[in-house]
């Protein structure tokens, strides 16, 4: 099923925008892109595979090529082979955990949130080197069903689809024929409330921004910590893993009561899973760090200052809220 979208789309569903919001200030609204979260979340299991089954692996056949290398020295032809298979795995685990991990930070480096820019009424990206724009009075899209997969799992999801055209290659070079092609911002949304569709409550949300400022909004809290955000290269480091996947206690007290009980329920798995956690969060923390940091739009400069995340009004609110009034949140942060 779709549903045409431009500016002038209203729908009778209350404004809310849920957990892919980034910032929000008086003149600027950065989304988080399906495409983004995807390398986020590939680029932390890299590190996690590789500490929970590449790791072993390679220290097994460290403990073995020794051994092996001295029975081929002694004229075990069967030998050479073995050593060259372990060798092959090897590299092979190297590749496919630290590897993947690397090309998905990479790509994150080079891709931005989707910035809603109200006083010069345009939206742009930058994914995977190119940057995209549009107009905000020339806006189309569509919202949608998604398919997605996760292992064996399959997923039914809605999105918001926005159609952006190529403007040039931050690198410089000119853009090849794939570059120049339009693409689509992609807003997952899943969110729904009282019988509303997420990505309908979501695109009003949106427009209302773009159209009044942010006044009558609220800002969401998040319940997870992000793995990583490209705009403030955000992640997990070494420090803040220790105490964020320590089991002990179970939850924060002003996170809801159903996650609550699923946390406390999940402790023995986190307990089981605490070193792994750790160690991968803190690594995928020095790949996304690694270099100097820059913003790869100057609008990003903008969209910082004075910015409310979901982060900050997590800190603020009980248990029992889930949104804050952005005038709330924007008196008690920066009053």
């Amino acid at each position: 099923m779709k549903t045409n979208i431009n500016k002038n789309t209203k729908f009778d569903v209350p404004k809310r925008l849920d957990r892919q919001l980034h910032s929000i200030n008086q003149n600027h609204l950065q989304i988080r892109t399906i495409v983004g979260e995807s390398f986020a979340v590939m680029g932390f299991a890299g590190w996690l595979g590789f500490f929970l089954v590449g790791l072993p692996v390679i220290a097994t056949i460290i403990t073995i090529l020794p051994e092996e290398i001295e029975r081929y020295q002694s004229g075990l032809s069967d030998s050479l082979t073995l050593i060259l298979i372990l060798i092959c795995v090897k590299v092979a685990f190297i590749l496919g955990t630290i590897g993947s991990s690397f090309f998905y930070s990479h790509q994150l480096k080079r891709s931005t949130p989707i910035l809603f820019d109200r006083k010069d009424k345009a939206i742009r990206m930058i994914q995977m080197g190119v940057l995209y724009e549009c107009s905000w009075n020339n806006v189309k899209g569509v919202i949608q069903n998604m398919t997605s997969a996760a292992g064996v799992v399959i997923t039914q999801d809605t999105a918001i689809v926005l159609k952006m055209k190529p403007v040039r290659n931050i690198n410089g070079k000119p853009l090849n024929r794939q570059q120049q092609k339009t693409a689509n911002a992609v807003i997952e949304e899943s969110f729904t409330a009282d019988g509303y569709d997420g990505c309908e409550m979501a695109w009003e949300f949106i427009r209302e921004f773009m159209e009044n400022g942010p006044e009558d909004l609220d800002v969401p809290k998040r319940l997870y910590y992000p793995l990583s955000s490209k705009t403030t290269r955000t992640s997990i480091s070494f420090r803040e893993a220790v105490s964020y996947h320590w089991p002990f206690p179970p939850y924060r007290d002003n996170e809801p009561t159903t996650l609550q009980v699923i946390k406390t329920i999940l402790v023995p798995v986190r307990l089981a899973f605490y070193i792994p956690n750790v160690l991968a969060d803190g690594c995928w923390h020095w790949m996304m760090n690694w270099g100097k940091p820059k913003m790869l739009l100057p609008e990003q400069e903008k969209a910082t200052q004075n910015a409310i995340t979901p982060d900050m009004v997590f800190n603020i609110l009980g248990k029992d809220k889930e949104f804050m009034p952005y005038p709330e949140a924007k008196a008690k942060l920066y009053s």
